[in-house]
């Protein structure tokens, strides 16, 4: 069974929790932030110090890939901004980016 299959989420796309470190880069700053968990769609990632974002702005995520020596870069933009994190949507058209990040995670448990 996928780990799809065994999560019952009412959203579009089911969630991936983790940990992670990441980088946000919104209008070309650099913020270290974590990234709290993960779907196909977008994902949760905590606010990074010193950026007060605001809903639609426009972001850059860049994630570690593995042993690669390149990141995987995602577009998105804020949908949420919480107290600790913030919600991105991903831009459409990344989907084959998305599965190589996920497969750069490694399975889960």
């Amino acid at each position: 069974m996928t780990w799809d299959e065994q999560h019952d989420d009412r959203r579009r796309f089911p969630r991936k929790a983790m940990v992670k470190a990441i980088m946000v880069r919104p209008n070309g700053h650099r913020h270290d932030a974590h990234l709290l968990d993960l779907s196909l769609g977008g994902a949760r990632v905590s606010l990074p110090q010193h950026w007060n974002p605001q809903a639609g702005a426009p972001l850059r995520i860049y994630f570690e890939n593995g042993d690669q020596e390149e990141s995987i870069t995602l577009r998105g933009h804020v949908t949420r901004v919480g107290v600790e994190d913030i919600g991105v949507e991903f831009d459409p058209a990344q989907e084959a980016d998305i599965r190589e990040l996920f497969a750069s995670l490694g399975p889960r448990q």
